[in-house]
């Protein structure tokens, strides 16, 4: 892992923007903020996106778990975390009209680079925009943080950008868990399964609830003689949207899995293909 950057001065604040901090989409976007860059108390992680091919950056545990919710929405097609809202001067003007002390380095008086802990980019109908999120647990909203988040709303209000709020609870911990789960093994590398191998375990799936345990024995006798487990490709087909599945509760914890529906169309390209 690279060593963490310095980011206590203007001088620093100038030459991150110089080396491509905040700046850019997709793969090439690096976001403000990284793990090895701040002292955080959450719980700090990285993970290999799927849709976009870098590392994403996450300070938080509720961090992560949005992450994995909305890299698994359809309509996401770019996800900016630690999104640097500048110029700087903006944050200064919004927080000086609105009434609140702008954030500051600390144990300085150095102005500090904001940031939002998502910025989406959704295309809807051959439409794009752009999702402002700040990711924050009930009970971390204190009154200072309360005043930073008006900061950021009142930025977004202006750049004409949705601005949400999201706060997590156990439902979707769960689907952030699930999705999670489904989607680790087929993040980097080669995926090691044939077309052949998702139209045998459409066919022996259906609707319905299972053991998770007692499905993947079926898929495995289905898939008798060929380089796969049943599970690899379970996983695999959730991962793919081949399969809809009820996410809202813990697979593994339960051990059961609830099938909504199955794709219409199984002649689908293999990810990453």
């Amino acid at each position: 892992m690279a060593r963490g950057r310095r980011l206590a001065s203007i001088e620093d604040f100038n030459r991150s923007l110089k080396n491509k901090y905040g700046i850019g989409t997709q793969e090439a976007y690096k976001p403000w903020l990284r793990i090895q860059d701040v002292n955080s108390k959450g719980k700090k992680s990285t993970a290999f996106g799927r849709k976009i091919k870098r590392y994403h950056h996450f300070l938080s545990g509720i961090e992560s778990e949005f992450f994995y919710i909305a890299e698994f929405s359809d309509s996401v097609i770019d996800i900016r975390e630690q999104f640097p809202l500048l110029p700087l001067t903006l944050s200064q003007k919004v927080a000086s009209a609105i009434g609140v002390p702008h954030p500051i380095v600390t144990g300085t008086d150095v102005p500090n680079i904001m940031t939002t802990d998502f910025l989406l980019t959704r295309q809807c109908a051959g439409n794009t925009s752009f999702h402002a999120i700040s990711v924050k647990p009930d009970e971390k909203l204190t009154q200072r943080i309360s005043e930073k988040l008006d900061i950021e709303r009142v930025i977004w209000e202006l750049l004409g950008v949705k601005f949400s709020f999201f706060t997590g609870n156990e439902v979707t911990k769960a689907q952030a868990a699930n999705i999670k789960w489904a989607t680790s093994p087929f993040r980097s590398g080669a995926v090691g399964i044939t077309q052949a191998d998702i139209e045998i375990a459409l066919g022996t799936l259906s609707k319905g609830k299972y053991l998770l345990s007692q499905l993947c024995s079926e898929l495995n006798l289905s898939l008798k003689g060929r380089d796969v487990d049943g599970l690899y490709v379970l996983r695999y087909l959730i991962a793919e949207k081949y399969i809809n599945v009820d996410l809202d509760y813990s697979i593994v914890t339960s051990n059961t899995i609830e099938i909504l529906s199955l794709a219409q169309s199984q002649s689908r390209s293999l990810y990453g293909a």
